[in-house]
């Protein structure tokens, strides 16, 4: 091992997904179907009840609850929401090679804004590929996300390395300048051979 630390962002990084399934797939249920129509902004509107179950301080069946309340839905058993919530993944393949050939060599870990739904899912079907991680930090189980300070100091301290032998890519600019700020290189994550390079540049061989 090097004593650098490689950090990855999950979703648009390693996973891409689309929540305009969620939106179709919900909107058959729902009677206020213009709710569905911009999904990002549904979401930002009701970024309490979003923020609060990505930091984990809402369980997954109350947050359930309270979304079928927000969109007025009353018959969608759980079980089916859960399919439908979750059902949004595609792999991005050539990142998630990068990172097996990358792991044999250096540490590795995950740093993302998830929810237990969604990241329990992502598991259960890619359990060997999370093995090439050292750590998942998880937002749902560390009580933060990131921009947060919170969660970079979270992170630093248990790898135990200065912030400038921590790469750390992310797809979501105020992710990437507040990880900066706390002395971590950090990258914006746009496509692998940009990975690549920002990679090279700190150091690593790919």
């Amino acid at each position: 091992m090097s004593g650098k630390v490689i950090i990855f962002d999950l979703g648009k990084v390693i996973f891409d997904y689309d929540l305009n399934i969620i939106s179709k797939s919900l909107s058959e249920y729902s009677p206020k179907k213009e709710l569905f129509e911009d999904i990002d902004a549904f979401i930002y509107t009701h970024k309490d009840l979003f923020f609060t179950y990505e930091k984990g301080l809402i369980s997954s069946s109350d947050f359930y609850k309270e979304f079928l309340k927000l969109v007025e839905i009353k018959d969608l058993p759980y079980d089916k929401f859960c399919d439908i919530w979750n059902d949004i993944f595609t792999p991005i393949q050539d990142v998630m090679d990068l990172v097996i050939s990358l792991a044999h060599r250096y540490e590795l870990a995950l740093l993302s804004n998830t929810n237990e739904l969604h990241f329990d899912y992502l598991y259960k079907k890619y359990s060997d590929f999370f093995m090439n991680f050292k750590k998942l930090h998880l937002s749902h189980i560390m009580n933060a996300r990131k921009p947060d300070a919170e969660i970079y100091e979270q992170v630093l301290k248990y790898h135990n390395v200065e912030p400038q032998n921590m790469f750390f890519t992310d797809d979501n600019k105020e992710n990437v300048y507040a990880a900066m700020a706390m002395g971590i290189k950090a990258f914006s994550f746009k496509n692998i051979i940009k990975l690549r390079q920002d990679l090279e540049c700190f150091g690593i061989e790919v």
